[in-house]
C-alpha cells in the first residue's frame, strides 16, 4: 500500500532535522539521509571509489573511510564534493529507497530529511517538498554551537552548498526556522496535520 512522502530539504544549519522531527510526530517514519549516507561509506562500492579518488590517506587501519580526513578533503574543495557525491549517488540512492519500502510496511506516512533531495531522481512518489530557510547569522551560530565550527569555516560550509539553491528554490513551500522553538513547532505541526487531514489519516 502506498504512502503519502514529505521531504524537507534545505542547506546546513537551516533547521531541517527540528522540522522533520516535528513533521513525523504523529507516527510517521523519517528517512534521515545524511545518516544513511554515513552509512554507504562502509558499502564496498563506495569505498572502493573514495579509494581510487582519494588514496589511502583517508582510509583508517582498520580499513573504514575516515570521515574527519575525507571532510577536511571535499569541504575545501567543490569540485573533490563533487567527485564524492557522484560517486555515493548509486549506492545512497538505492539504500535511501530500500528504508522508503521498507517504512511503507510499518508507518502511515513517511518524511525524507534530504539535503540532495533534487539531485537524486527517485521511483517513489513524493507529495510535497518542504525548505528550511534561516538567515546566515543564525546558520553560523548554529554551527559554530553545535559542530564547534570556527566563524570561517561555518561561512565556508555554507558556501559550499551555493550551488543547490537552484533545486531547492523548486520546493514546494519554505519554512523559516530562526524563530522561537514553540512558534515553530506551532507552524509545522499545522502543515503537517493539514497534509495528513488531506490523505485521510486523521
Amino acid at each position: 500500500m502506498r504512502r503519502p512522502i514529505m521531504v524537507v530539504t534545505g542547506g546546513i544549519a537551516t533547521g531541517k532535522t527540528t522540522v522533520a522531527r516535528i513533521l513525523a510526530g504523529r507516527g510517521g517514519g523519517i528517512v534521515d539521509c545524511d545518516e544513511i549516507g554515513h552509512e554507504a561509506l562502509d558499502h564496498p562500492e563506495v569505498k572502493s571509489a573514495i579509494r581510487r579518488l582519494f588514496g589511502e590517506e583517508v582510509i583508517t587501519p582498520s580499513g573504514a573511510v575516515s570521515r574527519v580526513r575525507l571532510g577536511r578533503k571535499v569541504f575545501s574543495d567543490k569540485r573533490l564534493l563533487e567527485r564524492l557525491n557522484d560517486s555515493i549517488r548509486p549506492v545512497l540512492g538505492r539504500m535511501i529507497r530500500d528504508e522508503v519500502f521498507t517504512l511503507r510496511r510499518r508507518s502511515p506516512y513517511i518524511v525524507l530529511d534530504a539535503v540532495l533531495y533534487f539531485q537524486y531522481t527517485f521511483r517513489f512518489k513524493v507529495d510535497i517538498v518542504i525548505r528550511t530557510v534561516a538567515s546566515k547569522e543564525t546558520r553560523v551560530e548554529r554551527l559554530v554551537t553545535r559542530d564547534h565550527m570556527s566563524e570561517r569555516e561555518a561561512l565556508d560550509r555554507i558556501e559550499m552548498q551555493k550551488h543547490l539553491e537552484e533545486g531547492w528554490a523548486r520546493a514546494d513551500m519554505s519554512v523559516p526556522t530562526d524563530i522561537p522553538i514553540g512558534r515553530l513547532e506551532e507552524r509545522v505541526s499545522r502543515i503537517r496535520d493539514d497534509f495528513l487531514d488531506a490523505h485521510g489519516l486523521i
